[in-house]
């Protein structure tokens, strides 16, 4: 495609002219597009303008329009935007070059685009040549400008079409995205919602925590008032111990009694130790357990079945343990009271001596003492069996606790795993979140990017279309003006023909009144010369003298071997006539086909008769078709002659008033006028006499369009 038709100018100061023709048709509205660069903010103040191309001011201009601000431009990317010139302001055909420039509010020139002018279209700019791409030879392609521009019309348009399924293929892809998301997004408020639910249940066993040791406060308490009452028992021991001291017979017994009380209280104090120990270390499990509880909660907060069962649970294992813990401090109190037995039994062992003086006299008081020690063996033994009650009672304690202690470990690793399982889960989640909010990024990224691809391309489609439409309307234009010339020129023709016809009408009359008096004058001297061979005519010539008249040759057509004149003589077959170009070229009359054929042969007989005679009666004839007729025809008639007499001398020249030409057409006799310069046809190289302008520029665009008919349809 040639340079000519659309370019794509850099104008200063960033702003840029799109499309601009190096020509516009005058009384037609010139659309202008342009596109500005990143970062210039739009002004309803700014303005287009026409100017001449040495125009130096911004006031020189023939007409202007205001810019459109566009709406909805992103910010940080190019905006396409166009104006439209109105008919009637634009500038008058011509010569001078204009341009396109751009006018900001503050008056400053931002950008201008390439020359241009306002002429009228003709034929030939209507036509563009390519080259075949394909192949080796230099043959160039003559198409219209309108074929061109509609094949790019159409490749834009594919294009643009090809776009469109891109971007609904991808709008597809983002919904599907979108509605996956959103998918994900649901499961994770679920997630959450279920986490809040957990959260709540875990708070609510801390509220049951709370409660628990405010039940352990108040066992506390109680565990107070049994120490109270210890003491008063103690009290109630110590005075009876006072007595017993008194008493020699009871020492004995009370001796072997410590002795066995000290061992149970070494195994009891053994016991104690382990049971304290035992306590300690299910105390140290217990605080483990406790922080394992709380690093645990968000676990547990899934656990929603379990959650009353272990809550009872550890409520019933608190209330084991704080009774287990009562139990041992009431065995250390004891523990702590059996301490100043011992040191009173070393008391009674000092006393023991003194006792024996006394003993004598306390039998009288053993019988009283008798029954204090049997209540006191009574509260001893009772004491015994409490002890072996709460060690049994610690020891089921220790084995429930470690039962429960194994199925609640058992839970929390399975809670455990639940957990880790979820958090994994919640893990691939976020991650796939991520990577989906990632790809509709992406995605909406590649969106934007083709809806500016699809709005660059929808722009210049537009721009395409406009300047289809455009050169589609500078066709028709040019068309109509073609064709209305063409009319004229058939018009014309047919004035010249109908013209031509009349004279060749008159031209036959002379030439039979010719031949007749040539005829006659012919019989007077063969009558006096039949001595003379050469004068003899056979029978056939006297009989019929219109056959020596020339073949018929038409005007409007081109010589060839075949049309050469028949004779009384046969005619040498390597014999050619140089036949003149044509007078008319490419012109069809409107009579009948048949009537044509002959009245041509009669016209032609005619006017080789008149060049014969002489040119006084062809000029008096044809005193409008000009010395260029007279050319044509003698040349034609001198070379019949030449082939019909090829071994006679040449004839002489005409008439030198006649104006016909002797030698070639070319030359022109030295008594005659001067021959008409010739011009050839750049194509065909066809020669035609300049006189004749119309002939040449219709044998030009007969190379073109072989039809008067409109070679274009337009829909």
């Amino acid at each position: 495609m040639e340079e000519s038709l659309l370019s794509r100018t850099p104008s200063r100061g960033g702003v840029t002219f799109l499309n601009v023709a190096r020509t516009y048709i005058p009384n037609t509205k010139v659309e202008c597009h342009y596109t500005l660069p990143p970062g210039t903010v739009a002004n309803a103040s700014d303005w287009i303008g026409i100017f001449k191309k040495e125009a130096s001011s911004v006031r020189d201009y023939h007409t202007f329009v205001w810019c459109v601000v566009p709406e909805g431009a992103a910010e940080g990317s190019a905006v396409h935007s166009s104006v439209q010139f109105q008919a009637s302001y634009l500038p008058k055909p011509g010569a001078q070059f204009y341009q396109f420039r751009y006018v900001n509010h503050q008056g400053r020139v931002c950008g201008q685009s390439s020359s241009f002018q306002f002429r009228e279209p003709r034929p030939m700019d209507e036509l563009v040549m390519l080259e075949e791409p394909e192949s080796d030879s230099d043959i160039l392609l003559v198409v219209p400008k309108a074929t061109v521009l509609q094949n790019q019309l159409e490749e834009s348009q594919q294009e643009r079409n090809d776009l469109m399924r891109l971007k609904l293929q991808l709008e597809g892809e983002v919904t599907e995205l979108k509605s996956r998301v959103h998918e994900l997004e649901t499961t994770l408020q679920v997630t959450k919602e279920e986490q809040a639910k957990l959260m709540e249940q875990y708070k609510g066993l801390s509220r049951a925590h709370g409660e628990l040791k405010e039940e352990r406060d108040v066992l506390s308490r109680q565990q107070g008032d049994h120490v109270a009452r210890i003491l008063e028992l103690e009290d109630d021991i110590h005075s009876i111990s006072e007595k017993v001291l008194e008493k020699e017979v009871e020492l004995d017994r009370v001796k072997d009694t410590v002795k066995a009380l000290t061992q149970e209280q070494e195994q009891l104090l053994g016991q104690l130790k382990e049971e304290q120990a035992d306590k300690e270390q299910s105390q140290a499990e217990l605080q483990v357990s406790q922080l394992e509880c709380c690093r645990l909660s968000a676990d547990l907060q899934k656990a929603k079945s379990h959650q009353g069962e272990q809550a009872s649970q550890l409520q019933r294992l608190q209330a084991e343990v704080t009774r287990i813990q009562n139990l041992l401090d009431e065995a250390q109190q004891r523990i702590a009271e059996l301490e100043p037995l011992k040191e009173q039994l070393r008391g009674t062992q000092e006393l023991a001596v003194s006792s024996q003086q006394k003993a004598s006299l306390l039998g009288e008081e053993l019988a009283s003492t008798a029954s204090a020690r049997d209540r006191t063996m009574a509260d001893l033994h009772r004491s015994r069996l409490e002890v072996a009650e709460a060690n049994n009672r610690l020891v089921e304690l220790s084995l429930q606790w470690r039962e429960d202690k194994s199925s609640w470990s058992k839970e929390r690793a399975g809670l455990l795993q639940n957990v880790e399982a979820e958090k994994d889960k919640i893990l691939k989640l976020s991650a796939e979140v991520l990577r989906l909010e990632k790809a509709v990024q992406e995605e909406r990224t590649q969106r934007q990017g083709l809806k500016a691809d699809l709005a660059r391309e929808k722009d210049s489609s537009l721009v395409q279309l406009s300047e289809s439409k455009r050169e589609l309307t500078e066709l028709r234009s040019a068309l109509r003006v073609f064709q209305k010339e063409k009319e004229q020129l058939q018009e014309e023709k047919q004035e010249l023909l109908e013209y031509m016809r009349k004279l060749e009408a008159r031209l036959e009359k002379v030439a039979d009144e010719k031949w007749s008096e040539d005829a006659a004058t012919e019989d007077e001297e063969a009558t006096p010369g039949l001595s003379c061979p050469a004068a003899v005519l056979t029978d056939s010539e006297d009989e019929s003298p219109e056959d020596m008249r020339l073949t018929s040759y038409g005007l409007c057509e081109r010589g060839g071997p075949g049309s050469n004149p028949s004779g009384p003589r046969d005619t040498p077959a390597h014999v050619v006539i140089s036949q003149p170009s044509p007078i008319a070229p490419h012109m069809t009359g409107p009579h009948d086909d048949s009537s044509s054929d002959s009245e041509a042969e009669d016209e032609k007989a005619v006017l080789m008769a008149a060049v014969q005679s002489g040119g006084e009666e062809a000029s008096l004839l044809l005193p409008e078709l000009g010395s260029a007729f007279y050319d044509v025809a003698s040349t034609i008639f001198r070379g019949a002659q030449i082939v019909l007499h090829p071994l006679s001398p040449a004839l002489p020249p005409p008439h030198a008033g006649s104006g016909f030409v002797g030698g070639p057409l070319s030359e022109a006799s030295p008594g005659g006028p001067a021959a008409p310069p010739w011009k050839e046809c750049p194509i065909c190289k066809e020669q035609f006499p300049e006189c004749d302008k119309d002939a040449l520029e219709e044998h030009v665009d007969g190379h073109f369009f072989f039809s008067t008919q409109d070679p274009f349809t337009f829909e």
